[in-house]
C-alpha cells in the first residue's frame, strides 16, 4: 500500500517539480521528499488504493498414530474501529466506542462468540493504554495490580460486534477462534484513533500521557527480529540444535 501511495504521489508531484526518483517518507500524516513537504496523505486518496497479495501458509501434515501433527491452518480476519476522546493538555484518554467485524467461521453460540470478541477487545485496550511491565536493573517496579493496571468494567466502552460467518472447511462445524483476533486488532484500532485525534506518530504501546501531550519523542527501533524458520510443532530450541 505504501508503494502504491508513493507512486501516486510521484505522478502528482512531477507537476510541482518533484523528481521521479525522490525518496519519500510519511511523518504525522504528511508525505515528505527529504525535508520538503509534498502534501497530506488525504490529498492523494481521492480514489481508493487497492492491492492484492497471495499468502501461502506452511505445509500441513496428517496426524500420526499418536494423534500428533499439523493437520490444518485456519486464517481469521477481523477489523475494528475505535472512537476516542483525548485531553491533549492532561494526556488523558477515554475510549468511547468500539465497532468490530470479525470472521468467526460459524457462530455455534453467538452470545459466547460476542463475549469472546468483547473480552479480547478489553485485553487489547489494556495493551494500548495501560499494561506495561516496568523494569529497572533487572527488577520489576510494578509487581502488583496496584501498579500494573488492567482494564476494569469502568474502562470498557460499548462494543458493537458484527459476526461474519465464513465456515472453515475441514474443521468441526466450520468454527474458528474468536478471542485472539480481537485482542490484536483492538490495540491497532485504538492507536489509529489516537493518531488521528492528536496528529502525533504514537508508535509504541501503551500510549503514555507524555506521548499524548508531546513531551516524549517517538520510539526508535530497528524493527522486530526475524521469525525463526521452525517446522511447527517442533520446539524452537530443538530445531536450532540447542537441546
Amino acid at each position: 500500500m505504501r508503494d502504491a501511495l508513493f507512486a501516486r504521489v510521484r505522478r502528482a508531484g512531477i507537476a510541482q517539480g518533484l523528481e521521479a526518483t525522490a525518496a519519500l517518507a510519511i511523518r504525522e500524516g504528511q508525505v515528505f521528499a527529504g525535508t520538503r513537504r509534498v502534501g497530506s496523505i488525504d490529498e492523494f486518496l481521492d480514489e481508493p488504493i487497492e492491492q492484492t497479495r497471495v499468502y501461502r501458509h506452511r505445509q500441513t501434515t496428517p496426524l500420526d498414530r499418536a494423534g500428533q501433527g499439523d493437520p490444518h491452518v485456519t486464517l481469521v480476519f477481523a477489523a475494528q474501529r475505535a472512537v476516542v476522546e483525548v485531553d491533549e493538555d492532561l494526556g488523558l484518554v477515554r475510549v468511547v466506542q468500539i465497532a468490530a467485524a470479525q470472521d468467526v467461521g460459524r457462530a455455534i453460540n453467538p452470545q459466547g462468540v460476542t463475549g469472546q470478541i468483547e473480552g479480547g477487545t478489553a485485553q487489547g485496550l489494556g495493551l494500548a493504554l495501560m499494561e506495561e511491565i516496568q523494569l529497572k536493573d533487572g527488577r520489576i517496579r510494578n509487581p502488583s495490580f496496584t501498579d500494573y493496571l488492567i482494564p476494569t468494567i469502568l474502562d470498557m466502552p460499548p462494543v458493537i460486534s458484527v459476526l461474519v460467518e465464513e465456515p472453515e472447511p475441514g474443521v468441526p462445524f466450520g468454527a474458528k477462534g474468536a478471542g485472539e483476533p480481537s485482542t490484536i486488532v483492538s490495540t491497532a484500532a485504538i492507536l489509529a484513533a489516537l493518531r488521528d485525534a492528536t496528529g502525533r506518530e504514537l508508535n509504541r504501546v501503551p500510549v503514555r500521557p507524555d506521548d499524548l501531550v508531546g513531551l516524549a519523542s517517538p520510539a526508535q527501533s530497528s524493527g522486530p527480529p526475524p521469525a525463526p524458520n521452525v517446522p511447527y510443532p517442533q520446539p524452537v530450541p530443538k530445531a536450532l540444535g540447542i537441546l
